[in-house]
């Protein structure tokens, strides 16, 4: 072999640098795909949503910003397919869709019809139910678990019998999902609610009912167990004839997907793949997070609650000493407020979320209703959530102006 000596050295360093920087390149790509393997996918997202945005169709009459919000949710909420209802004041319904009912620039549009699930929006249409109730007499805001539920035995914790209905709307009833396990969500364990509900004696609170504002998934499952016990009938079939399911998109799911609901995107989820429903009891969280339809229909479950009383969902003390700026805090019967400052218009809000999809009920203070359906998630620790609430304050405040 002929060395040629005359290459200068500075062209060999130059060579000898390009090598070492492709080496730490291609490294640095292979320990990004290896440690975070949904890593390239979601760096991928940002190349399809402007593509994806693009297909918003909004029926006729629908007001600008609904499809300009739709787009916005698209790059944001990291859900390549979304419904977005809106009922106005007066009562008019507009709604929009965008992407494709199976998946990223797939073959089938989404319609205006495709099923969503509701996930924990579904605990608004849970208080709707209670309260129609109330306001019909058959239970009250100050009636005891305990005692609809005839647990008329010694309780472990005494203060488990103050637990009222009013409590259990509002999530004040003393657990605290942040400091123990949600019993609802266990994975592959039969939650003792609502098969068991004797367990109740058995258990301990953390708080005082009343005391404290924690969001609980077991409080609304045992509001399920109340509208039950007030009208005799098991829960699914007593909503699905209370509220037409037979006559609207409506329905229970029991864990895997329907024939006409979306498919789902999980490239967001830390943990959870699509197969996630086989880890959890649907039939038992039925009234905390087992709805499903069309985000149309289920603001017309809202927006003619809303006409009902004396008790809606907009009653109950959201004006306490909680801070409304923050969001899903300042509970009442059903959604919380939300208001970022004192001078800005509050918002009256239920989300809900389960792998690969997120959902929302919002209700302005002129009774407009706003539902929005994503087969997505956002993005892991982003504050995408407050900042799609703010957007959507923006919007209503330039509408109603």
């Amino acid at each position: 072999m002929v060395i040629d000596n005359n290459i200068p050295k500075k062209s060999r360093s130059k060579d000898f640098l390009l090598v070492i920087v492709l080496v730490a390149l291609v490294a640095g790509i292979s320990h990004f795909v290896i440690s975070n393997p949904l890593g390239p996918s979601r760096l991928m997202y940002a190349i399809e949503a402007p593509l994806i945005q693009w297909s918003t169709e909004c029926g006729l009459g629908a007001p600008e910003w609904m499809s300009g919000l739709q787009r916005y949710a698209t790059r944001n909420m990291g859900a390549p397919a979304s419904q977005l209802a809106f009922i106005s004041s007066a009562g008019q319904l507009h709604h929009c869709e965008t992407g494709w009912k199976d998946g990223v620039l797939g073959g089938e549009r989404l319609q205006a019809n495709t099923r969503f699930r509701f996930a924990s929006t579904t605990k608004t249409v849970t208080a709707i139910a209670v309260l129609d109730l109330i306001n019909r007499g058959a239970l009250s805001l100050d009636d005891k678990i305990i005692d609809l539920l005839r647990l008329n035995r010694n309780l472990k914790d005494s203060r488990v019998g103050e637990i009222t209905v009013s409590y259990l709307l509002s999530h004040r009833a003393g657990w605290d999902r942040r400091s123990t396990q949600d019993a609802m969500f266990m994975m592959n364990i039969k939650p003792w609610c609502p098969y068991e509900p004797e367990v109740l004696i058995e258990t301990s609170l953390l708080n005082a009912p009343g005391e404290t504002e924690a969001y609980s998934n077991v409080g609304y499952c045992l509001l399920g167990l109340a509208i039950e016990k007030a009208t005799g009938e098991p829960f699914r079939e007593y909503m699905g004839r209370r509220f037409d399911f037979s006559g609207n998109s409506l329905a229970f799911i029991d864990g895997p997907y329907m024939a006409d609901e979306v498919v789902y995107d999980t490239r967001n989820e830390n943990f959870y793949t699509k197969n996630y429903f086989k880890n959890f009891d649907f039939n038992a969280l039925s009234s905390s997070a087992g709805l499903s339809g069309s985000a149309s229909d289920l603001a017309m479950l809202v927006k003619k609650s809303l006409e009902s009383g004396p008790l809606t969902i907009l009653d109950g003390d959201m004006h306490n000493t909680c801070d409304p700026s923050v969001i899903q805090k300042c509970y009442g019967y059903g959604v919380y407020r939300y208001q970022p400052t004192p001078e800005s218009m509050p918002l009256f809000i239920h989300g809900g979320k389960l792998p690969g999809a997120t959902s929302a009920i919002i209700v302005d203070p002129k009774g407009g209703v706003l539902v929005w359906l994503g087969a997505g998630a956002s993005r892991p620790g982003s504050n995408s959530l407050q900042e799609f609430y703010d957007y959507i304050r923006e919007d209503l405040v330039r509408y109603y102006q």
